[in-house]
């Protein structure tokens, strides 16, 4: 938050989460942000602007054990619990083609105290930004 209010430089923030991780694999990418939308109240909060990306490919750089207990531990603990690997069967990631693909800053306001409504305006508009831009370069 402190970071945010500065109003220098960037701040990324890797909204999907353990779920992600483990509901995702080489041959199917999935986005979990329905759920997730503390990350607008905090940039409505902070005056900080919000900018749609996606990381083309990067569900086959990296191997990531999705066994269901670990995924269990890891929502018990708040950490991702996993072993992964690429290259060689180390941790390096594999020569593949990745695309990152980001849209405009979404322009959000200022609002020191976001009402729900506020939160699921924007997030709604998020979402919506993010769906264009898979569809534009899937």
């Amino acid at each position: 938050k402190k970071r945010l209010s500065r109003r220098k430089g960037s701040c990324i923030l890797y909204v999907g989460g353990m779920i992600e991780l483990f509901r995702s694999s080489p041959t199917q990418e999935a986005v979990f942000l329905k759920q997730r939308k503390g990350f607008i109240k905090l940039a409505l909060r902070t005056g900080a602007d919000v900018m749609p990306c996606y990381l083309f490919g990067n569900t086959t750089a990296l191997v990531a054990l999705t066994w269901a207990p670990l995924a269990a531990i890891s929502r018990r603990i708040g950490v991702s619990v996993t072993v992964f690997w690429g290259r060689w069967g180390l941790p390096v990631p594999k020569p593949v083609k990745l695309t990152y693909a980001r849209g405009r800053p979404l322009g959000l306001p200022h609002i020191p105290e976001p009402t729900m409504e506020d939160v699921d305006k924007y997030h709604a508009l998020y979402s919506a930004k993010l769906v264009e831009l898979f569809d534009r370069y899937k």
